[in-house]
């Protein structure tokens, strides 16, 4: 099995979810997720945030925000829009909205444009709670995941969403029973999500035990508490149920100084992450694009992460 960094375009497209395990295995803790929000006008006008987290480095891409019910990704649905023309131009969207719903290629598309893993965020926010539909863990929205090919799913919680642990595990749970082997879940908390922050190792078993391939844990450094040797007792629960481990930067130091980011990194590292994770809070939706490369060079050094870069639309 190639390690993930080695992967061109059309094996990228090919794997299922069980080759994507093994490539982060075989990569042995130098896989890099990069999460972007698409439903803002992308950092760089012309070109998705996908594509620059893809040209800088990224394994995987997380997209955030992202809307079952309202299919659209700013940088690359947008394409041919004049926005000069003022609000006018924002009224072809809803057209090209559901040319998106209708089209079961929608995501393969994406994901042939960007040469990489592509995941969604799904969201087991409390009954009550006034989020979109389109972005909530539900049957509807994991039975799209299957049909529009998304490579994996990552169960948390975005900022004041009140996301509990205890709704974690229930989402992996309802996530197993329909994805089954076929998309990979990746879950838990990069922050408090408008509740506490998981501390305890206990319940990263759980969530390995109900299901979960990866489960994740925010990067020492990034929550209070959470320090080198916090993390290595948590990853060793992970890995002793099974699972991989992925730490993340979901604090919005992913728009802190390049040298920030390479301590975050070496310190995942020697608590034992599988994956490291690389949050979208730099500007307009992404970390800062050098900061991703640098977190990418940080884990695997310059020679793996050009390779990377290089191999961006090699097919």
């Amino acid at each position: 099995m190639k390690r993930i960094f080695e992967l061109s375009h059309d094996e990228i497209m090919l794997m299922g979810k069980k080759d994507l395990i093994e490539t982060i295995k075989a990569s042995e803790g130098r896989t890099v997720m990069a999460e972007v929000i698409i439903n803002c006008p992308p950092l760089v006008y012309g070109v998705s945030n996908i594509e620059l987290a893809s040209a800088f480095g990224a394994d995987m891409i997380t997209l955030n925000a992202f809307d079952f019910y309202h299919p659209f990704i700013f940088g690359i649905d947008d394409s041919g829009l004049d926005f000069f023309r003022g609000t006018e131009a924002f009224m072809d969207i809803p057209l090209r909205i559901r040319q998106n719903m209708d089209n079961p290629e929608y995501i393969k598309k994406v994901k042939d444009i960007a040469g990489r893993f592509l995941g969604v965020n799904l969201e087991p926010v409390p009954h009550g709670n006034d989020y979109p539909e389109g972005r909530v863990l539900n049957e509807q929205n994991l039975k799209k995941t299957l049909e529009w090919g998304f490579d994996y799913i990552m169960i948390t919680g975005n900022p004041k969403t009140g996301v509990t642990d205890g709704a974690i595990l229930d989402g992996i749970r309802r996530a197993s029973e329909i994805l089954k082997d076929r998309v990979m879940i990746i879950a838990g908390k990069m922050h408090g999500a408008g509740g506490s922050n998981i501390y305890d190792p206990d319940m990263l078993r759980r969530f390995a035990a109900a299901g979960a391939d990866a489960v994740l844990i925010p990067a020492p450094g990034t929550v209070p508490g959470m320090d080198l040797e916090l993390a290595k007792r948590q990853i060793e629960a992970i890995h002793q149920a099974g699972s991989l481990a992925m730490t993340a930067i979901g604090t919005s130091q992913e728009g802190s100084g390049m040298g920030v980011i390479e301590q975050l990194a070496l310190m995942s590292k020697m608590a034992g992450a599988d994956i490291q994770h690389i949050g979208d809070a730099g500007f307009s939706g992404i970390a800062m694009p050098e900061n991703i490369m640098a977190l990418s060079i940080a884990v695997r050094g310059r020679r793996h992460t050009y390779r990377r870069m290089a191999y961006s639309m090699r097919k």
